[in-house]
C-alpha cells in the first residue's frame, strides 16, 4: 500500500497558500514535517490543555481534555497510517490540527456560538447568516488567526494537511447546510468529496476510534455508565469474545485492570477491523481508478460493514448514556450561559474587547486601529465583527472563559 501515500513531492498536496523558500541543508524538513512543527509550536495547540472533552477539569486529573484526545487520535491514526504504509508526518500533522478550532467547553460550545451567528441573539445581537463549524474554524485558525511570521498571518500549512483538518468530521450538521466561511480559500477542495489523501481519511476513522473507546472509558470511569452495562453492547461482546477476557463476577465493581483490557482490546479490535478492510478498498478502488496525483476520491480507509454498525450503536450508546446525563447537562447549561452572555456583552460594548482582537479587526478590513475613532455602532452594523467575537471567545480556554465572564459580568468589590 506504500504506493499509494501522499508523496512529499506532489505539487498539488504540498501547495501552500503563500510560495515558500524551501529549506536547504542537512537538518532539511519534508513539507508535511514542517507543517506537523508548526501546528506543535501554535498557541492554538497548546489552549487545547485547557479545553473540554467531555468532562471539564473540575472532575478529575485523569478525563481526558482537548489535548490528550488530539494526541490519542495522534496515536491511532499513525497506527493505522502505518499498517497501511502512508505518510506518517502526513498523518500526524492533520491528527494535531483536526481540533485548533474547537471551543471550549466542548460540543456545547460549539453549538452555542453556531446558534448565535445563525439566528442571533434576540433582541440585541443580529444574526450572521455564518454559522459555526469547529472543522472550518481549525482551518480559520490555521490559515487566519495563528501568527507566525510578520509578513503574513496564518501558519501556511500544506493543501493536503489543510483538506484533511476541513474534512476529519463532516462539514455541516444534521439537516442544515455548511456554516459560510467567505474568509477561507477553498481553492483546490472539492466540499462534496472525503479526504482526497488516505491519510486524511485515517484521521477521520482514528477520531471516531477515539470517541468510541476514550470517551467510553471516561464514562465509565466516572461511573455515569456502569461498567457492567457495556457488556451487553454487541461491539463489547465481540471483543470479550476475540480475545477471551474474563469478565465473571460481580458487574457492579469490576476492577481497574479488567476495565483497562476490555478498552485497550476495543482499541485495537477497531484498528485492525480498519486496516483489513481498507486494504480490500484501496485494492478495489486503484484497480477501477487511474492514479494522476490528485487523490482519492472514494472513501478507502473506513470500518468494515461488520463493525460499522456496531461502532454506531456504541456511539448512540455513550450519548444516551453520557452526553446526556445529568452531570453532563449541568456543565453543558452552564457552558451555554456563559457564552452566549460574553458574545452579548462584548458584542454590546466592543470596546471591552481586548486591543489585539480589535486590532485584527482593523486589519482584516483595511482599517488604521484607533480605539477613539472606532465607532460601536459602525462595528455593531458589520456583520464580519460577528465573526470577529467568535473567533475570540472560540479561542478561549475553559477557565479563561469563565475568568471573563465574571471579570465582565460581576461587580467588582463583590
Amino acid at each position: 500500500m506504500k504506493e499509494y501515500a501522499a508523496q512529499n513531492t506532489n505539487p498539488l498536496l504540498t501547495r501552500r497558500l503563500l510560495s515558500e523558500r524551501e529549506e536547504a541543508g542537512p537538518c532539511r524538513r519534508e513539507p508535511f514535517q514542517r507543517d506537523r512543527d508548526r501546528i506543535l509550536h501554535a498557541r492554538s495547540f497548546r489552549r487545547m490543555m485547557h479545553k473540554t472533552q467531555i468532562f471539564n477539569a473540575n472532575f478529575g486529573d485523569h478525563y481526558r481534555n482537548r489535548l490528550t484526545h488530539t494526541l490519542e487520535v495522534s496515536q491511532i491514526a499513525r497506527s493505522i497510517g502505518k499498517a497501511l504504509g502512508l505518510n506518517d508526518e502526513l498523518v500526524e500533522a492533520v491528527a494535531l490540527g483536526h481540533d485548533l478550532g474547537h471551543t471550549p467547553f466542548g460540543h456545547m460550545g460549539e453549538r452555542t456560538l453556531h446558534r448565535i451567528l445563525s439566528r442571533g441573539l434576540p433582541p440585541d445581537v443580529p444574526a450572521s447568516g455564518g454559522g459555526f463549524k469547529h472543522n472550518l474554524q481549525s482551518l480559520r485558525v490555521a490559515d487566519q488567526l495563528e501568527t507566525r511570521c510578520e509578513e503574513y498571518t496564518g501558519i501556511n500549512l500544506t493543501l493536503a494537511v489543510r483538506e484533511g483538518i476541513l474534512k476529519h468530521t463532516k462539514l455541516a450538521y444534521k439537516g442544515e447546510s455548511p456554516p459560510i466561511y467567505p474568509e477561507l480559500d477553498l481553492d483546490g477542495m472539492d466540499l462534496t468529496a472525503p479526504p482526497c489523501t488516505l491519510e486524511g481519511q485515517a484521521v477521520a476513522v482514528a477520531d471516531e476510534i477515539a470517541q468510541c473507546t476514550h470517551d467510553l472509558e471516561d464514562g465509565i470511569r466516572s461511573k455515569i455508565i456502569p461498567f457492567g452495562e457495556i457488556l451487553g453492547r454487541p461491539l463489547v461482546r465481540r471483543v470479550v469474545n476475540k480475545y477471551g477476557i474474563s469478565v465473571t463476577g460481580d458487574t457492579s465493581a469490576f476492577g481497574y485492570d479488567t476495565r483497562n483490557r476490555v478498552i485497550k482490546n476495543l482499541v485495537g479490535f477497531l484498528i485492525e477491523d480498519v486496516c483489513l478492510e481498507s486494504r480490500r478498498r484501496i485494492t478495489s478502488y486503484v484497480s477501477r481508478h487511474s492514479q494522476d496525483g490528485s487523490g482519492f476520491r472514494e472513501i478507502c480507509v473506513a470500518f468494515s460493514p461488520a463493525v460499522e454498525p456496531l461502532v454506531r450503536d456504541m456511539l448512540d450508546h455513550i450519548r444516551r448514556r453520557l452526553i446526556c446525563s445529568e452531570q453532563i447537562s449541568v456543565s453543558d447549561a452552564k457552558a451555554e450561559r456563559i457564552i452566549t452572555t460574553l458574545f452579548r456583552t462584548v458584542y454590546l460594548y466592543p470596546k471591552q474587547l481586548p486591543d489585539y482582537v480589535l486590532q485584527r479587526y482593523c486589519r482584516q478590513q483595511g482599517l488604521t486601529f484607533d480605539r477613539l475613532s472606532l465607532s460601536d455602532g459602525d462595528l455593531q452594523k458589520d456583520p464580519f465583527f460577528l465573526r470577529v467575537i467568535s473567533d475570540y471567545i472560540a479561542g478561549m480556554s475553559d477557565q479563561y472563559a469563565a475568568r471573563e465572564f465574571m471579570r465582565l459580568t460581576m461587580p467588582e468589590y463583590l
